[in-house]
């Protein structure tokens, strides 16, 4: 028995089946079953080969049942999961370089130089206030109740 499971190339078969070609098995406990075999989720045509495998029921199971039960005859050795090795050839009349980097260190772009950072704040007042006599003009205008300007203030001082 082998059956094709999903686009990546694993397939499924009993413990008897001997392939004759380098391939990739599925070691792993339970946990890794499960996730294993839950990354065909998305995979409407792997989840439907699953279902057949597993048998039909009724009512029919989840995914995440038939990920359950999948996982469990991988564990128990009923069922093996492999993918075949592929080697990378080289083109025809041409060899893989030996030690290609992909990105060279003398290609690279040198690195932006680092932001520059903000200077010192603003002051928050102009050099030309007096901030005393402010100071005074505000309490003279909470005693009195009238509302205090700095600018007309500015303007009443400048006219004296």
């Amino acid at each position: 028995m082998r059956v094709p499971v999903g686009s990546d190339g694993w397939y499924l078969s009993d413990w008897s089946d001997h392939p004759d070609f380098e391939y990739t098995e599925f070691r792993g406990g339970k946990t890794l079953a499960v996730q294993w075999a839950s990354q065909f989720r998305g995979d409407f045509f792997a989840l439907r080969t699953l279902r057949s495998l597993v048998g039909g029921t009724f009512p029919p199971r989840g995914d995440e049942q038939i990920a359950q039960e999948v996982a469990c005859r991988l564990t128990s050795g009923a069922w093996v999961a492999r993918r075949r090795v592929v080697k990378m050839e080289a083109a025809i009349g041409g060899s893989l370089p030996e030690a290609a980097v992909a990105f060279p260190k003398e290609e690279r772009r040198p690195a932006p130089p680092p932001p520059r950072t903000p200077g010192p704040d603003a002051p928050l007042f102009p050099g030309d206030i007096d901030p005393a006599a402010i100071a005074e003009a505000q309490k003279e205008a909470a005693a009195l109740g009238v509302p205090f300007c700095e600018e007309c203030l500015k303007a009443q001082m400048a006219a004296r």
